[in-house]
């Protein structure tokens, strides 16, 4: 296992099995956005959305998805999507994209809208608040701050922790939902 493929798994709280079980944050997921309930969003079941079965979503064998082979969508070689040189999209500098002072994105203190984390086998692990357009919040199954979502610039997003370290990428299915990727390409899990 390598370190960026360790950390993304830490970021979005997939480190514990225990945690695998728990809801997020005491959290009911409605039926139609729930793996368990639905097979059309889950990947176990629905081909058409999984990347082991589907090479246009499986940034593998999709150069265009691909952050190492497309540098438009990668943070390090397009500094207009890299919170580290753009501060609009830096929790750090804007504070209107920080759960710490804007209480709105915080889940547990308020109402929040946004995607379901799931890993690989459908289990929940956390969520991704929207905070507005090409941004979410990403907490884990504690309702603690793990990191955040920014927009690729196209139909992706591009995961990085709450220090601003790139781990990953979200690249989009055919059901309204998203894959989670590691920076090495490795399938990691599910958003909707």
């Amino acid at each position: 296992m390598t370190k960026s493929f360790a950390r993304i798994l830490k970021c979005v709280g997939l480190y514990a099995l225990s945690c695998w079980v728990t809801t997020c944050f005491a959290l009911t997921i409605p039926n139609d956005r729930n793996p368990a309930y639905n097979s059309s969003i889950n990947p176990k079941y629905n081909s058409s959305i999984n990347p082991k079965y589907n090479s246009s979503i499986n940034p593998k064998y999709n150069s265009s998805i691909n952050p190492s082979y497309n540098s438009s969508i990668n943070p390090s070689y397009n500094s207009s999507i890299n919170p580290k040189y753009n501060s609009a999209i830096n929790p750090s500098y804007n504070s209107s994209l920080n759960p710490n002072y804007n209480t709105s994105l915080d889940p547990t203190k308020s109402r929040w809208s946004g995607l379901y984390m799931f890993d690989i086998e459908g289990n929940l692990t956390g969520i991704a608040v929207r905070a507005e357009q090409g941004f979410f919040v990403i907490f884990g199954s504690g309702g603690e701050w793990k990191g955040y979502l920014t927009s690729d610039g196209g139909t992706g997003y591009n995961l990085f922790t709450t220090d601003g370290e790139w781990v990953g990428y979200l690249v989009s299915n055919t059901a309204k939902g998203f894959c989670l990727f590691s920076k090495e390409a490795e399938w990691v899990g599910f958003l909707n």
